[in-house]
């Protein structure tokens, strides 16, 4: 048997003396309960200055705390208190589990700064205790004099304490005496007794490390006295322990002790500490397996307790040999060695070996703490011509109505007057501080990741729509896989033929699905899940849940069908963060971890822009207002098409821009157009409703779309440029375009949390599917007005041929107008192309902005700007056949019959508020459809 499981037998546990991030992330801590019988962890100052200055693990964590405001002192406490969290929920079942064992506890030590301060360890100790706020936690409080009574009150106030720095006998009584005094105290307030835990650190040998060079000294005289000296020589230790055990078990027995036991009182067991050999004469398990008995901890560096593991002969050995240990203990005198002056010399020692590394860490966190201060946000260069006044003159407006502190404090009256309106912004700004309390997420995240790479899985999938996917695919566009990470696949389309390329394309059994959905009740994300759980019903049966993840707010209906499914893992999210504000949520950041990204270092970038713009006092220049107020104004005086300008690694920026900008903007009329994807063309194309908005990185030439932004700001249009250091730089993005769109949506005098047009879609969708169910089909509610090729047109304008139809359509557009290109189709490089082709050639002939998006991604983002922005769209949907289609599990109809379904729900709320629609069903094949279709587009 492991030597590490059967010293249980003998009642002894075993406890790590070292803590570290990496060890509660990567597993390696839950491994060594699992397999190694580990039953606690205690942790000191000396063991979190080499954990944490001694490396780079907590870096990010450390910058984003500096730049939250927090000092030296408080950086430490929140790395250290988050890792003590982290590891009693390791050891909660444990703690749970056994509740005579008095085992599953994680020690965290007060400030070595307080050894001879009762008043202030007192203090520290009741906050690091409500502050960790686990049941299986020890407060250390050092044994000193002053340490005593603070014990006492410790225990008093229910607070579980690990006494530490014990060195002599005399001091360990005291300890015990505090102890039971404290019990004593608590029991005649009528306080409970039980699950109140101690343990009494004796330190072992470090006592030996001082006194064996006296007794060698001793020794090398020669003589009886020499003799005497020579036997003793490492033993010292030893005999202290079992002595100390001797008064353990009488302390603990008769009348005072029996009162106590009676109201549930458990005892104050001894726990062997420095038990690391540091004298390589000794054997390594010196400390370890000559103190195994009943009722003790032994806590024991990493290194000590893989020795155990390999050679360790586990046996009852405490209590042999006392007679000996008695005589070492009333000789030593003899020799004029007086152990109690030598044991406060190495109480104070202890405490010094204590304070040096505590004090060398606190100089290295504030060292970093000043760095992080000193790091600037990535800035944004605004060339915006005769506009610029304008702009200035907003910006001086909002930050004399002290705009900024208004924003943090949440006042809803900077966006709306209306009190439902001002209730809705307040109880959607989450997002707000949302960076803030992820950063403290990292650790649960990343020990996941590890969790699901150990258990096989070799791909993801992450499943939604709008806001709960747009994130993970910027994030795989723009970043390469990293090397801890899986490859990454997103579906956010009821499109069967790309539902059949997922499948295709992934190991089922090794694949990890996550559905997310915001509200739970997402039509699209549920089918998914449907779809692919029923496919892993079929190879893993009941165990088809350890392949699903769930992410969604806390109460929605989707939590129980995902825990009666057995869903490997639920993320709760924040209700009070909306989905296009939740790139920086477990929405972003959990794919992100999974695909190997240092999702740390993206809240740091991010945290930083909050910084800049006012989240911890007064920002000036605020980088998010300037570029919100300069966007909102632009809008107002017509340019209101923000065309997004990136390289090719950053292409899918366009989507989650799209759908943050639009979907908040467009309503009661107003909005802005984020126009992605379209290449810049010649000056002489473009009208006065843009604003260009160039998103690169610093140092990469990107010479074809510089010159042209060159031209274009020579021709008087305005631009406004962004050039990151690389790609974690998104973090910051990511936040500060959330406060601009607000600011803008504050000049524009809207509420940018809410999207009162989106149901229109949903309840026409509703209604189609509601017709499918009672007839079998889908109704067809219109003729086409042509059809030529295979392709039928759908359209309030007329025509006798596809051309007539098309030339009517297209020259409805005026100055200021937009194309909106809806490809419900497969998304392939040929159908893309096409739609490429076609915005280049209606730009080029109507001068008009363009965007294209594939559905049904956009009724979740921009489909809001389509029904609440302004009338300014020209709309053409395209369908097909589906050839592809694929049954959905419990449903009366397919994917196809779906997404079908939403095309037309879709038409009909377009159609609803009047806006000009083109429908062009292209037949089973969608690639030469739409090369028909091009063909029939009148020449210029």
């Amino acid at each position: 048997m492991n030597p590490l499981v059967a010293i249980r037998q003998f009642d002894q546990s075993l406890w790590l003396d070292f803590i570290s991030r990496p060890i509660l992330i990567n597993g390696t801590l839950q491994r060594r309960i699992t397999d190694e019988a580990l039953r606690g962890v205690t942790s000191n100052p000396a063991i979190f200055a080499k954990s944490i200055g001694d490396s780079t693990d907590y870096d990010s964590a450390v910058q984003a705390l500096a730049l939250q405001g927090k000092t030296t002192d408080e950086i430490y406490t929140s790395l250290a208190v988050a890792d003590v969290q982290a590891a009693c929920d390791l050891f909660r079942p444990l703690y749970d589990g056994e509740h005579t064992s008095s085992d599953g506890y994680v020690s965290l030590e007060v400030s070595p700064k307080l050894v001879n301060d009762t008043e202030g360890t007192i203090e520290e100790g009741l906050r690091l205790w409500h502050t960790v706020d686990r049941p299986n936690v020890m407060i250390k409080v050092p044994a000193t004099l002053e340490g005593l009574p603070a014990i006492r009150r410790l225990i008093a106030e229910g607070v579980n304490v690990n006494v530490t720095l014990i060195f002599g006998l005399e001091r360990y009584r005291l300890v015990t005496e505090a102890f039971l005094a404290g019990l004593e105290d608590r029991a005649q307030a009528g306080r409970p007794l039980a699950r109140i835990d101690s343990v009494a650190s004796f330190f072992l040998s470090r006592i030996d490390v001082l006194i064996d060079p006296l007794l060698e000294k001793i020794a090398a005289e020669g003589g009886e006295r020499g003799q005497l000296a020579q036997s003793m020589v490492g033993e010292v230790a030893l005999a202290s322990a079992k002595q100390a055990y001797q008064m353990y078990k009488e302390i603990f027995a008769g009348p005072r002790w029996a009162a106590l036991q009676a109201q549930g009182a458990e005892t104050q067991r001894l726990l062997w500490a420095s038990t690391g050999n540091k004298n390589p004469n000794y054997d390594d398990l010196k400390y370890v397996e000559n103190l195994i008995g009943p009722k003790t901890v032994n806590t024991v560096p990493v290194e000590t307790l893989d020795i155990f593991r390999e050679r360790g002969q586990p046996a009852n050995r405490l209590e042999e040999g006392l007679d000996q240990a008695r005589e070492v203990l009333r000789r030593l005198p003899e020799l004029g060695i007086d152990l109690k002056e030598h044991t406060n010399f190495l109480e104070v020692d202890g405490a010094k070996k204590f304070n040096e590394p505590f004090s060398k860490l606190m100089l290295s966190l504030d060292m970093k703490r000043k760095h992080a201060l000193g790091e600037m946000v990535v800035p944004v260069t605004m060339r915006l011509g005769g506009y610029q006044s304008a702009v200035d003159k907003k910006i001086e407006e909002l930050n004399d109505q002290n705009f900024t502190q208004g924003f943090w404090d949440k006042k809803a009256d900077l966006w709306v007057q209306d009190e439902a309106g001002q209730q809705s912004i307040r109880s959607f700004m989450g997002w707000l501080r949302v960076a803030e309390t992820m950063v403290g997420r990292v650790p649960e995240i990343e020990q996941f990741v590890h969790e699901v790479k150990a258990a096989g899985f070799k791909h993801v999938v992450v499943m939604g729509m709008g806001g709960s996917t747009m994130a993970p695919i910027v994030f795989k566009a723009a970043f390469e896989q990293g090397a801890a990470g899986l490859p990454m696949s997103v579906l956010d389309t009821t499109d069967p033929g790309t539902v059949r390329q997922i499948e295709a394309s992934v190991p089922l059994a090794e694949t990890l699905f996550i559905v997310a959905s915001k509200s739970g009740t997402t039509a699209e994300p549920l089918a998914f899940g449907d779809y692919f759980y029923a496919k892993l019903k079929e190879l893993k049966g009941d165990k088809a849940g350890e392949n699903f993840v769930a992410i969604t707010d806390p109460g929605s209906k989707f939590v129980t069908s995902a825990t009666a499914q057995g869903y490997r893992r639920i993320f709760l999210n924040f209700s009070e963060v909306g989905g296009r504000f939740s790139a920086l949520s477990y929405f972003g950041l959990v794919p992100a971890a999974l695909y190997g990204l240092p999702i740390g270092e993206l809240l740091e970038r991010a945290i930083r822009m909050m910084r800049a713009c006012g989240a911890y006092g007064d920002a000036k220049p605020n980088p998010g207002l300037e570029l919100g107020a300069a966007l909102g104004v632009l809008a107002q005086l017509g340019r209101d098409k923000l065309t997004l300008v990136v390289p090719e690694k950053l292409s899918d920026l366009g989507l989650w821009l799209e759908q943050l900008i639009a979907e908040s903007t467009g309503k009661e009329g107003k909005g802005i157009l984020p126009v992605a994807g379209e290449p810049l063309a010649d000056v002489g194309l473009y009208g006065q409703d843009r604003v260009f908005v160039y998103v690169g990185y610093k140092g990469q030439a990107d010479e074809t779309n510089t010159s042209k932004l060159k031209a274009l700001e020579q021709a008087g249009h305005p631009i406004i440029s962004i050039f990151m250091d690389e790609a974690l730089d998104l973090g910051q993005e990511f936040f500060r375009w959330e406060v601009a769109t607000a600011v803008a949506s504050a000049v524009l005098g809207i509420n940018p949390f809410d999207q009162p047009n989106v149901q229109a879609a949903k309840t026409a969708t509703d209604g189609l599917m509601k017709a499918v169910e009672e007839q079998g089909s889908l109704p067809e509610k219109s003729q086409p007005v042509a059809s030529e090729g295979g392709v039928a047109y759908y359209s309030a304008v007329q025509g006798e041929s596809a051309e007539q139809v098309l030339k009517a359509f297209f020259d409805q557009a005026r100055p200021g107008d937009f194309l909106c290109l809806q490809a419900y189709l497969t998304e392939t490089p040929a159908v893309s192309a096409s739609l490429q082709e076609l915005r280049a050639r209606v730009q080029a002939q109507y001068h008009i902005a363009s965007t294209s998006g594939y559905g049904p991604r956009f009724l979740h983002s921009t489909g809001q700007y389509h029904k609440g922005g302004p009338d300014t769209g020209l709309f053409v949907q395209f369908t097909n056949d589906n050839p592809q289609d694929l049954a959905l599990p419990g449903r009366s109809y397919t994917f196809g019959t779906f997404k079908n379904a939403q095309a037309l729900g879709d038409l009909e709320a377009l159609q609803s508020y009047h806006r000009r629609t083109l429908r062009v069903h292209l037949g089973a094949d969608a690639e030469k459809g739409l090369k028909t279709m091009l063909a029939a587009l009148p020449k210029t």
